[in-house]
Formats: structure tokens, C-alpha cells, sequence
């Protein structure tokens, strides 16, 4: 006896409430950065770790690709979110 494969596993169903959604941790870590620098209206990356409480190193690996990116400029010592951003900037 066979299983019938033409009923879905509600565990597939993206929208299932069943059970925990799977979120991506880096990215999570990453918004916490650009809320951050948004708040701060710019800020050393030991600063961002400390707001945040991301570790030192992991902050600069996601500020280096935010930059990359084009999310975030470097000014001096400071890091802050890109000009052209659709995001209004912190006064």
C-alpha cells in the first residue's frame, strides 16, 4: 500500500500556522544594525555591538556587506545608513 501523494503536508504550506515560521538569524541581526544606526543617526561599530548586543566581529562582517550592498557609509570612525535610502534619516 502506497501513500497518496496528491495531499499536501500541511507542514509544507508556507502560510501554515501550525507551526513556527523559519526566520533567518543573520538577517534579523542585520535589521537590529540598521534600527540601530537609524536611532543613532550613525555610530562606531563597537557602539552598534553594544546597543544591539551583536558580538564586535559579527558587526563588522554586516556592516561590511550592508556597505557592500549599498545600505551604509562610512564616515570616519562612524557607520551610517546610506543616503538615497527609502528610509527618512534620524534628526
Amino acid at each position: 500500500m502506497g501513500t497518496d501523494r496528491s495531499q499536501k503536508d500541511s507542514s509544507d504550506d508556507i502560510t501554515s500556522t501550525a507551526t513556527a515560521p523559519t526566520l533567518i538569524g543573520s538577517v534579523q541581526r542585520a535589521l537590529r544594525l540598521v534600527e540601530a544606526m537609524y536611532a543613532e543617526g550613525g555610530a562606531t561599530a563597537k557602539r552598534l555591538a553594544r546597543l544591539t548586543g551583536i558580538p564586535l566581529p559579527t558587526v563588522y562582517h554586516l556592516l561590511r556587506t550592508l556597505s557592500h550592498e549599498g545600505y551604509v557609509q562610512r564616515e570616519g570612525g562612524a557607520f551610517r545608513l546610506a543616503d538615497g535610502l527609502p528610509l527618512p534619516l534620524a534628526s
